[in-house]
């Protein structure tokens, strides 16, 4: 295999590893926003809308020094229903350096580099049996993945985008949720200009 594809897989299980890190509850919100520490960081100001429940969605902020320092920013909602248990996520932080390097505008670097990241973050959960097309956001490169987890009783589906020098993953799935329930939050991201 290409020492480039190897060093892209290991560099994205360790950022996956950190988009995972914040599995649990926190403060209500139906529609959150950049924290100041990312703002700081001129990170594209965005918006996404998770769903009302009575969990909360909690932001955490990390730094990862084996990427580079990087500030990794997860917004997360968790809980259960009658239909068991959802997850609602999403995660930003720059492209590593060496990312930057290894893919180097190649756009099929650039797309297997993010499937190496979706897949990494989901076998975490259980994910199993990958489906991948190659999207866009308005002129933004991206890549959505949908995959079975529960033993195949659930599915967590995923979008994640490389806008400007920023990675942006958002995921949603759970055992028995509703596809339209995931297409909702997925489709509610935007940039703000």
């Amino acid at each position: 295999m290409n020492y480039k594809l190897i060093t892209i897989g290991k560099t994205w299980k360790v950022i996956a590893l950190l988009f995972l890190t914040a599995c649990s509850n926190g403060q209500n919100s139906d529609s959150i926003k950049n924290n100041t520490e990312a703002n700081q960081q001129d990170i594209p100001e965005f918006e996404i809308i998770f769903p009302e429940t009575e969990f909360k969605v909690e932001t955490t902020t990390t730094t990862e020094p084996s990427v580079g320092n990087i500030l990794v920013t997860n917004q997360i909602l968790q809980g259960a229903d009658s239909n068991g248990p959802f997850m609602y996520f999403i995660a930003y932080n720059e492209v590593p350096q060496n990312i930057k390097e290894i893919t180097n505008g190649d756009p099929e670097l650039l797309n297997t580099a993010l499937r190496a990241m979706l897949v990494g973050s989901a076998e975490k959960l259980g994910g199993n049996d990958f489906e991948f097309k190659n999207i866009k956001y308005k002129n933004y490169i991206g890549v959505e993945s949908i995959c079975k987890v529960f033993d195949g009783d659930g599915i967590i589906k995923s979008r994640v985008y490389k806008i400007e020098n920023y990675l942006f993953v958002a995921s949603a799935g759970g055992r028995k949720i509703s596809l339209e329930s995931v297409d909702k939050f997925l489709n509610s991201f935007r940039l703000k200009n």
